[in-house]
């Protein structure tokens, strides 16, 4: 064989079968690392997300006689998003713009209020429920051509170019602080209609003040926000959605759109042990809607983890250790409690499901309200 022929021969069959065996397998060994890597730093990104936020609310709160936000980002019950709302507060001081400090996980980009406001998922029901609110009583409609912004009306696109929008979950007690007592008899419990999830229905938003009488807890303890749930609902028409943007792709039909608010002081402790009998305990925090997505669920069956920001400003993960449908199973995919058909209250009946967000988040009242007896 000439020198010219052995220059010419390539790989036999058999030798590049070896080479693409030796590829796989360093694909797979590779691809578990790169994964993991990916996960660490979608975590780390939100958490830089919480920890910017937090600098902001000191801020803000530092221009408002110590009141840590606004409210809520929720058109129906806070009103117009570009003036209520913890998100307007961030945007206003020019600390933040949260709609470009997203989850970087989440598969949800689009908050349910974004959705509301041009589609109108649920919005009838909503304004009926913002009596208390900031909506004046010709306000409280569904954006058609402008947004009602004050003086000289915010345009859709402008209110999306500036980053109104978040996949970030307020707390009740960072939106709302405690319930607002009353000694109306026909409220279901301590003077509090747990069914109103209005401005009206709380006596805050947070304030340094409300932090200093806490009753029992820390500011270590007070969760103010966390990833949004996805998925109660979702993208019923994107066109119309995209439109809002300026036609930018910003959503697809059946995309998840994220929750902006936790459910609320609702859960009737007689169903959570070490709670029944303790004054001013007679609600506890629904936590349902801070979503644990982040880190696959591990071979023990452990669940993800939520990062949440707290009262003090330091931000942490709170794991998703077990389920409440069967204690000795890990992760069910929520903290605290989970999607049972029974409710919220049947689901935090079982204590280790009330035991995992209690170990890292204040659930029960901040203060014991005045005229308050337990029931």
């Amino acid at each position: 064989m000439s020198t010219t022929q052995q220059r010419r021969r390539g790989f036999t069959l058999v030798e590049l079968l070896v080479v693409i065996g030796i590829i796989g397998t360093l694909v797979a060994l590779l691809l578990p690392a790169l994964s993991g890597a990916r996960a660490a730093a979608n975590a780390s990104g939100s958490m830089n997300n919480l920890s910017g936020f937090g600098r902001g609310f000191t801020l803000y709160a530092n221009s408002n006689d110590g009141v840590m936000c606004s409210g809520a980002f929720d058109h129906f019950k806070d009103g117009p998003i570009n003036e209520y709302g913890w998100v307007a507060d961030l945007i206003g001081i020019k600390s933040g713009t949260p709609g470009k400090a997203l989850d970087p996980a989440h598969r949800a980009k689009v908050s349910r209020t974004i959705g509301e406001i041009t589609t109108d998922v649920g919005g009838t029901a909503e304004i009926l429920e913002a009596d208390g609110g900031h909506w004046a009583a010709a306000g409280g409609s569904v954006m058609a051509v402008a947004y009602p912004g004050g003086a000289g009306e915010v345009t859709p696109q402008e209110l999306w170019d500036e980053g109104f929008n978040t996949n970030y979950a307020s707390t009740w007690h960072f939106s709302r602080a405690d319930p607002a007592y009353t000694a109306d008899t026909n409220d279901a419990i301590d003077g509090y209609d747990p069914g109103d999830l209005g401005p009206a229905a709380g006596d805050g938003p947070l304030s340094e003040n409300i932090l200093s009488t806490k009753g029992g807890t820390s500011a270590a303890k007070v969760a103010l926000l966390g990833p949004g749930r996805g998925g109660r609902a979702s993208v019923a028409n994107a066109t119309t959605l995209n439109t809002f943007s300026g036609g930018r792709s910003i959503g697809r039909t059946n995309d998840p759109y994220a929750e902006v608010m936790t459910g609320g002081m609702t859960v009737d402790p007689a169903a959570v042990g070490t709670l029944a009998g303790i004054a001013g305990a007679s609600l506890v925090h629904d936590m349902s809607v801070i979503e644990p997505f982040h880190q696959p669920k591990q071979g023990d069956g452990t669940g993800g983890f939520a990062p949440v920001l707290f009262a003090d400003l330091h931000v942490a993960k709170v794991f998703d250790n077990v389920s409440d449908a069967d204690p000795t199973l890990k992760g069910d995919g929520f903290i605290g409690n989970s999607a049972d058909a029974a409710g919220v209250a049947a689901a935090y009946a079982n204590q280790e499901g009330y035991d995992e967000v209690a170990e890292a988040i204040w659930v029960r009242r901040l203060r014991v309200p005045v005229g308050f007896t337990e029931p």
